[in-house]
Parts: structure tokens; C-alpha cells; sequence
């Protein structure tokens, strides 16, 4: 069992349920698609969360299972590291989503003064590139892709006010 996917997972169901919450108090027009976005990530996070216990059900089963003494006495494999025998150190993205976590409480707070265009280029560019399993290009078509699709939904559809440019424009 991963633990940070559980702690992704009960993060997420608790999103889910702040937006719908939240979504409740909306026009009706307004409060169908937030609504449905809390349902969507609530039953994602749901599930992830189901199975990261289910996985560690099984890893519990399966090592009470293999707990049998090797004539060595030694539980480890052929080949296999014990602790403090040089194994490598992991890697550091602990950092990299704590520094995501944080971009986006800086980009919430820079909606207001910055725009929506401009804050939301600003943290996903600098999220994916801290992250950089993405290429620049594919980046640029998602930046620009979420920004399209946000506004279509958000001014087109429903026609929410939404603060596309800073105030000095």
C-alpha cells in the first residue's frame, strides 16, 4: 500500500466534497457542472482509496503467507539490500508535490490580481515543467487546451463571470 495515495485519495474526496458543498448554495444553472465535477473526483477518490486498501489486504495476506524462516534465517531474496546496506535514496518528489501543493495556493490567491488566463499559464507551466515527465510542446497544447475548455464551460456555457485578464486591462 502506497500511503500517499491514500492521503491523494482522502485529500481528493474531501475537494469533492467542499466544491459540492459549496455548489449547493449556486444558481441552479451555475451549480450543475461544480456538482457534477465533486461527484466525478468523489467517486475517483473513492475508488482509489478502495483500492489502496484492498492492495494492502492482499500484501498483508501474502506475506503472513511467505513468513516461512529460509535455512539462513533470513528473510531476504538472493541479491536483495537490507537497510543501511547502501540502497539508494529515494527520490525527491515528496518535494516536488509539496512545491505543486504550494503553487496552486499561490495561484487560488493570484485568480484575483492576476487573471484567470495569466495565473493559470503561470502554475501549469511551472508545475509541469518542476515535474518535467512532460515535454515542452505537449505542455503548451495542455496549457492552452485547459484554458480554452475552462473558458467554454465557465463563460460560454454558463455564463459565469470570470476574471480572464488582470484588472489593469
Amino acid at each position: 500500500m502506497k500511503l500517499s495515495r491514500l492521503l491523494f485519495g482522502l485529500c481528493a474526496l474531501g475537494v469533492a466534497t467542499l466544491f459540492g458543498v459549496t455548489s449547493l448554495g449556486y444558481p441552479d444553472a451555475a451549480a450543475r457542472m461544480p456538482l457534477i465535477y465533486a461527484v466525478v473526483v468523489g467517486l475517483f477518490a473513492i475508488a482509489m482509496i478502495a483500492q489502496e486498501l484492498t492492495a494492502r489486504s492482499r500484501a498483508l495476506a501474502q506475506a503472513s503467507a511467505s513468513a516461512e524462516p529460509t535455512l539462513e534465517g533470513s528473510q531476504l531474496a538472493e541479491g536483495e539490500l537490507a537497510e543501511g546496506d547502501g540502497a539508494p535514496a529515494p527520490p525527491a518528489r515528496p518535494l516536488k508535490a509539496m512545491a505543486v501543493f504550494a503553487f496552486a495556493a499561490v495561484y487560488i490567491y493570484s485568480i484575483s490580481w492576476l487573471g484567470y488566463v495569466v495565473a493559470t499559464a503561470a502554475f501549469m507551466g511551472l508545475s509541469l515543467w518542476l515535474v518535467r515527465h512532460v515535454s515542452l510542446r505537449f505542455s503548451l497544447i495542455g496549457i492552452a487546451g485547459l484554458i480554452t475548455v475552462v473558458c467554454l464551460v465557465f463563460i460560454g456555457f454558463l455564463g459565469l463571470p470570470v476574471p480572464l485578464l488582470p484588472p489593469l486591462f
